[in-house]
C-alpha cells in the first residue's frame, strides 16, 4: 500500500491521569481513513528532525506512505508540554495514557507502535512495562532496560561524562526554562549563571569537586538520586521493570552500537524479552547490533573508517518492516539477530544471542604477556593517584565531541599505555584470525593499600606497527580492599571483532577512566561528596601464576 499527500495537526492536547496536559505534533497519511500510529515521546523537542528522525533512524515521509500516521509527543514538563520533569518517573503512566487517548481518536486503527533513541527509548520501554492495551510493538534503539544500573551506574561507579554531559547539553536549560518563574530572583540569576559556567567548559566541569554541589542540585534537583554512590553500589541487584518486560507480549525490536555506553542494557533487554519464548522460530523480537556510538551512526567510529555499510542508513527501512510484520501478527522474516563485526567489517546473521556454540577461551596474564599456559608466580604494582587519573580515550563513553565520535569508539591507546599507573599485557602475534564475539571478562587476583578502591580494564588489538587500538573497557569498583591479594571479576563488556592474523591482544589494567567514572577518593568518602582533600593515594598490586591465576576470557563462536 501506498498513500500519497498528508496533513499534520500541530500541538495537540492529552490529558493524562491527573490532568496533565502534554502536547504531540499529529502526522495523518492521506485524506482520512484510521492508521497503526508510530509513537515517540521525547524530551528532546517534538519539532527537532534530528533527534525524532535521523538519531531515531525513521523517515516520516517512508512510513506516511506505508499507511503510518506519526505522533511525536513533547513528555511531561518539556518544551510544550505541562507539569513537572522528573527523569523516568512518569513515563510509564504517561506513555499508557498517551496509548488509550490514540485508541479513542478516529484516525487510529487501535495499533500503536513506538520508536526512537536513548531516553526516547526508555520511554517505550517504561510504557511496555505497564501493559497497555493496543501497544502493538516498540523499537528501543541506543538504550536499556533499566535506568539504574546500565544507564546511571556501571560496575557500582558512577558514569560522571554521562550524567553532567547530558544535564549540561540536553535536559538543564528546558529544565530550567520552565522553573525559573517560580525561583527567588538571586537563586535563579544564580543558577543561570552556573549553567553557562558549565556550558562553557564541560571538562571543568567534570573536575570540579565535590562533584554534587548546590548549583548542581539547583540546575537539576534530580542529581540528587544518580550521584549517590549507595545508590551506585546496590544498583545491580536492582531488577527495576525487568520482570514486568519478562511478562509483556509486545514484540521488541532492539537496535544497538558496540560503542554505545548503553549497550550493555541493551543486551540485557533483548535477552530478558527473547527469554519470554522456548522456541527459536516463535521468537517476534529481533536484535541488530551496529558499530554506532552515542549520538554518532555513522560509517566513522574512532579513529576509523568501517566501510559503507557500518552506518544506520540500511535502519529506517528495518523498522519499518518490522512495525509491518507486528501489525500483521506475524513473525518478521529476517534473522533473529544481525549484527557488524569490526576487523573485517561486515554484517553476520545469527539465529539466537548469545551466538550458539560460543567457547570461552582464556588468556593467562603472565607478568606482561597473555598465554596460552599457566606462568609461574609474578607480581606488578603501581600507584592510583585518582587526582591524575588515567584520562578516558575512546570506548562507549559520552563526553564531548558526541556527534561525530571524536572520542568515542575505537581509538589509539599509545599515550595511555605510556602511564607508569597503567599495566599492559600482551599476546604473541596471532597464527591465525581470531574471531571474538560476545561478553569479554577479566578474572583477576590483586590488592590494595587503600579501603576502597576500583579496578579498570581495556581489550585492545595491536597491528604490525606496534600501534594499540581499544575495543572495549569496563570498570568494577570494589567496595572492601585487603592488602592480601584476593580474586576479582570485571566486565569489560561486549564486543565483535576479528583479530587478525600476525597481530596481538592486549590488555590494559589500571584504577581509573576519568571522566567517563566518577574518581573514587581510596578513602571511603562517598565520591560524588569528596572534595580534594579526601583523596588519597593507593598501591594497586596484581598477581597471577600458581594457584592464583589471573586471566582474560575471550568469547570464540
Amino acid at each position: 500500500m501506498t498513500v500519497t499527500g498528508y496533513k499534520i495537526l500541530d500541538s495537540v492536547g492529552m490529558s493524562m491521569r491527573d490532568g496533565t496536559i502534554l502536547r504531540a505534533d499529529i502526522w495523518l497519511p492521506g485524506e482520512g481513513g484510521q492508521w497503526p500510529v508510530l509513537l515517540q515521546r521525547t524530551a528532546y523537542r517534538k519539532e527537532d528532525a534530528f533527534g525524532t528522525q535521523y538519531i531515531s533512524a525513521l523517515e516520516f515521509m517512508a512510513a506516511l506512505r506505508r499507511g503510518y500516521a506519526i505522533v511525536i509527543q513533547d513528555t511531561r514538563g518539556r518544551y510544550s508540554s505541562d507539569g513537572t520533569f522528573v527523569p523516568f518517573v512518569h513515563e510509564a503512566e504517561d506513555g499508557a495514557d498517551t496509548i488509550a487517548w490514540l485508541r479513542d481518536q478516529p484516525f487510529c486503527n487501535g495499533q500503536v507502535m513506538m520508536f526512537g533513541g536513548s531516553y526516547v527509548g526508555a520511554t517505550q520501554v517504561l510504557a511496555a512495562s505497564a501493559h497497555p492495551k493496543g501497544l502493538t510493538a516498540i523499537s528501543p534503539h541506543l538504550t536499556t532496560g533499566r535506568h539504574g544500573d546500565s544507564w546511571t551506574y556501571r560496575g557500582g561507579a558512577i558514569e560522571l561524562g554521562f550524567l553532567l554531559l547530558w544535564i549540561i547539553e540536553s535536559l538543564g536549560a528546558e529544565d530550567l526554562r520552565h522553573r525559573l518563574d517560580a525561583m527567588p530572583p538571586a537563586e535563579a540569576e544564580q543558577v543561570q549563571r552556573a549553567l553557562a559556567e558549565l556550558q562553557r567548559d564541560p571538562h571543568a566541569a567534570f573536575a570540579r569537586l565535590p562533584v554534587l554541589d548546590d548549583d548542581l542540585l539547583a540546575l537539576a534537583p534530580y542529581a540528587a538520586t544518580w550521584f549517590d554512590a549507595e545508590r551506585a553500589a546496590a544498583a545491580h541487584s536492582d531488577r527495576e521493570h525487568l520482570d514486568a518486560l519478562a511478562t509483556s507480549q509486545v514484540p521488541f525490536l532492539v537496535s544497538a552500537g558496540w560503542n554505545d555506553l548503553f549497550l550493555e542494557g541493551a543486551l540485557e533487554l533483548f535477552q530478558t524479552v527473547r527469554g519470554r519464548w522456548n522456541r527459536p522460530e516463535d521468537v517476534p523480537d529481533r536484535l541488530i547490533l551496529g558499530p554506532w556510538s552515542h549520538g554518532n551512526p555513522t560509517d566513522w567510529q574512532g579513529d576509523g573508517w568501517l566501510g559503507y555499510a557500518a552506518s544506520t542508513a540500511s535502519l529506517p527501512n528495518e523498522q519499518l518492516a518490522f512495525f509491518d510484520a507486528a501489525r500483521a501478527g506475524r513473525i518478521p522474516d529476517t534473522p533473529m539477530v544481525r549484527y557488524f563485526r569490526s576487523g573485517s567489517n561486515t554484517w553476520h546473521s545469527a539465529p539466537d544471542w548469545p551466538l550458539p556454540g560460543t567457547t570461552r577461551r582464556e588468556l593467562l596474564l603472565a607478568d606482561d604477556a597473555l598465554a596460552a599456559s599457566l606462568p609461574t608466580a609474578w607480581e606488578r604494582s603501581y600507584i592510583s593517584d585518582s587526582l591524575n587519573p588515567v584520562p578516558t580515550v575512546g570506548g562507549a563513553n559520552f563526553v564531548p565531541g558526541l556527534l561525530q565520535g571524536r572520542n568515542s569508539g575505537p581509538k589509539v591507546q599509545t599515550a595511555i599505555e605510556s602511564r607508569a599507573d597503567v599495566l599492559v599485557f600482551t599476546s604473541p602475534p596471532l597464527e591465525s584470525d581470531m574471531d571474538v564475539t560476545g561478553l569479554v571478562e577479566l578474572v583477576f587476583w590483586a590488592s590494595s593499600t587503600a579501603p576502597t578502591c576500583d579496578w579498570t580494564a581495556r581489550l585492545c588489538e595491536v597491528d604490525q606497527r606496534d600501534i594499540s587500538i581499544g575495543l572495549v573497557d569496563g570498570i568494577v569498583r570494589q567496595a572492601s580492599c585487603t592488602v592480601e591479594p584476593g580474586e576479582i571479576s570485571l566486565r569489560l563488556g561486549h564486543i565483535s571483532h576479528l583479530f587478525r592474523r600476525g597481530n596481538s591482544i592486549r590488555l590494559q589494567l589500571a584504577s581509573s577512566n576519568f571522566p567517563r567514572f566518577d574518581r573514587n577518593p581510596q578513602s571511603r568518602i562517598p565520591s560524588t561528596r569528596a572534595t580534594a582533600q579526601d583523596f588519597r593515594p593507593a598501591t594497586q598490586t596484581v598477581v597471577g601464576g600458581g594457584d592464583r591465576p589471573s586471566r582474560l576470557i575471550l568469547p570464540v563462536p
